[in-house]
């Protein structure tokens, strides 16, 4: 496990500003003359009503200032809290409003990059590391939409099976190549290339979702592409 300050010092070297409350980590970083927007969690965070609103609330900051500055999510999410709490909250009602925040700064025109730098499980990574215009991790980053003794579980398969199933096919399999392979990271990246990818993404100023045709490129989800294109080309 790598520690936030080392991922930020080897991002921004000493030019970044963070603050902390309950676990979401937020302020600046600098890299050249450009500066960036940071947000995120810290260390096996498990994000919950909480967190969201807190993030939320930095988002709606950043629109009420207009400020166009990108925007980098720093994701090491355990998952999503299970306490009853959080769910007699309606935690996914708060997830909503963090994603209908990040949306919404698209639309202002900020660019959005997400970073795995240690780990990103089920829905704490879709409420907002998955939101970005390009998700990128480090090589030793873990991803799972759920680990495979989960999977077992709800399904009542076999492990066996599932371990089985998981070396020829993807979907089922956890880990930062196999996510790679489905298209549901952009790249892969080692810490002391982070900065001059920012750089160049940012050159590139893309927000066109091709993740989709990414998982077919790699052969990670062969039909996937296919049948969106198929779904959007028919007549009404």
């Amino acid at each position: 496990m790598i520690r936030l300050n080392a991922v930020m010092d080897g991002i921004f070297g000493t030019h970044y500003q963070l603050k902390e409350k309950s676990s979401v980590i937020f302020g600046t970083g600098q890299i050249g003359k450009q500066q960036f927007q940071v947000l995120g969690v810290k260390e096996s965070t498990f994000l919950g009503a909480e967190q969201a609103l807190i993030m939320a609330e930095q988002i709606i900051d950043l629109m009420e200032q207009k400020s166009k500055d990108p925007l980098l999510l720093l994701v090491d999410v355990a998952g999503q809290q299970l306490t009853m709490r959080d769910e007699w909250l309606g935690m996914y009602q708060y997830f909503g409003h963090l994603l209908t925040g990040l949306a919404c700064l698209r639309q202002q025109g900020n660019q959005i990059i997400s970073l795995v730098y240690n780990q990103a499980v089920g829905g704490g990574f879709i409420a907002y590391g998955l939101m970005a215009d390009t998700i990128l991790a480090l090589p030793d980053a873990e991803l799972a939409v759920m680990w495979l003794e989960g999977i077992a579980k709800v399904t009542k398969i076999e492990l066996s099976a599932l371990e089985e199933l998981s070396k020829s096919l993807p979907i089922f399999a956890p880990g930062v190549k196999n996510f790679y392979k489905l298209g549901g990271l952009h790249q892969i990246v080692e810490l002391a290339q982070i900065p001059g990818t920012l750089e160049h993404l940012l050159k590139q100023n893309g927000t066109d979702d091709v993740r989709a045709q990414l998982g077919k490129e790699r052969g990670g989800r062969t039909l996937a592409y296919t049948v969106i294109n198929a779904v959007e080309n028919l007549p009404l």
